[in-house]
Parts: C-alpha cells; sequence; structure tokens
C-alpha cells in the first residue's frame, strides 16, 4: 500500500481485523468462564488474541497464572505466545494506518511525541522487548512503533521474545504459589469494572451529545 493511500484512508483489513478482534475476545471469555477447569491450550491461544491487541480489556496475567496451575509450563507460554504473535500482526494492520491517518497525525508534532520517539528510534527493537516483558503498561510504546511504522516482522519478533518468558513466569507462579481461582476471576472482573466505570460515563456523555 502506498503511504498516500495510507494518509488518506482506511482500508478493509483495519475493519476486519477489528471486528475479529472483538468476536474473538468475546467467544474466547464464554468458552473460559464455561469450562473455566479446562487445561486447553487452544483456549488459551484464542484468548491471548484480545488480551495482547492495543487497546484490550481483557487481563492475561491471571489466566496464565490459572494455567501454570494445571497445564504444561512451556507449552502454556508457547500457545500463549503463539496467539500474542497473531495479535501483533492483526494489531500492526489496524493501527499502522489509523495513526498515519492524515487528519489525525497531527499528535506528530507535539514536543512530547518528538521527545519520545526520538528516544525510540534509537533502540526499537530492544525498547519493545523490555517494555513487553516488563510489568508495566505496554501499550504506549505499541502505539510509538505503530506510528513510526515500525515493519511487521520486527514488530512481532519482538512480541514473541518478549513476551514467552513472561508468561512462563506467570505460568510458574500459578504453579508455585497456590492461589485459588476464586481470587484470579475476581481480578479478572475488577479489570472489565474499571473499564466499565471509565466507559459507560464517557459513553452517555456521548450518547446524550
Amino acid at each position: 500500500m502506498r503511504q498516500d493511500q495510507i494518509d488518506t484512508r482506511i482500508g478493509p483489513a483495519v475493519w476486519i481485523c477489528g471486528g475479529l478482534m472483538i468476536a474473538i475476545g468475546i467467544t474466547t471469555s464464554i468458552l473460559l468462564l464455561r469450562d473455566f477447569e479446562s487445561d486447553s491450550y487452544l483456549y488459551l491461544a484464542f484468548y491471548s488474541i484480545p488480551a495482547n491487541t492495543a487497546i484490550s480489556v481483557f487481563p492475561h496475567e491471571p489466566v496464565l497464572i490459572y494455567f501454570g496451575k494445571v497445564a504444561d509450563l512451556w507449552l502454556a507460554a508457547a500457545w500463549a505466545t503463539l496467539g500474542t504473535a497473531i495479535a501483533g500482526v492483526m494489531d500492526h494492520l489496524v493501527f499502522v494506518p489509523l495513526l498515519n491517518l492524515r487528519n489525525i497525525r497531527a499528535y506528530k508534532r507535539k514536543r512530547f511525541y518528538r521527545k519520545a520517539i526520538s528516544w525510540f528510534m534509537k533502540w526499537p527493537f530492544a525498547t519493545i522487548v523490555a517494555t513487553g516483558f516488563a510489568p508495566i503498561p505496554f501499550f504506549p510504546f505499541k502505539f510509538l512503533a505503530f506510528s513510526i511504522q515500525y515493519p511487521m516482522w520486527k514488530w512481532v519478533a519482538a512480541l514473541v521474545v518478549a513476551r514467552f518468558p513472561r508468561y512462563y513466569l506467570l505460568a510458574l507462579l500459578g504453579a508455585t504459589i497456590p492461589i485459588p481461582n476464586w481470587v484470579l476471576i475476581a481480578c479478572v472482573a475488577v479489570v472489565f469494572a474499571l473499564y466499565l466505570v471509565k466507559a459507560i460515563p464517557a459513553g452517555y456523555k456521548r450518547w446524550r451529545g
């Protein structure tokens, strides 16, 4: 796709991938809640897709900890990483065009963005790996990578390098410390509740407007 096409319109891949993210997230959440005792790696892989999209309300940490209690640690980390790689491809297809639309890329002139991107450009791959592994918000660094149209294969490779050890350690935590399932479910519920507390008033205000 040419640069002028990216700057002026959103292609069908954006809408298709965006819809798939939502559908997969809803479907996998229902399956996990109906069969939470299962150690199905396929569930984990599919759940890891919406849990690792750029804007997600699905926390992956409690689910990885749970799978560490009932599944093989290496396989759990591998299947979760597979889902994350798929999410990385979908993210790239959606957010690279969106963040480079001509009518919204004025953010690139902001002083804070210019400073952040100048630092990010020094070590982009290492920065993605470090922040993808660390227990810190990852979305700002995804934003920086997508805003400069970081090559997809490098983006996905960095995700795999960062997330596999993170997932293994989360699963190891579940295998080592006997955390009750109700605590893990409560953690997921709290995350959803926090998002709803912010989203419902904003949605109502927009609807009224």
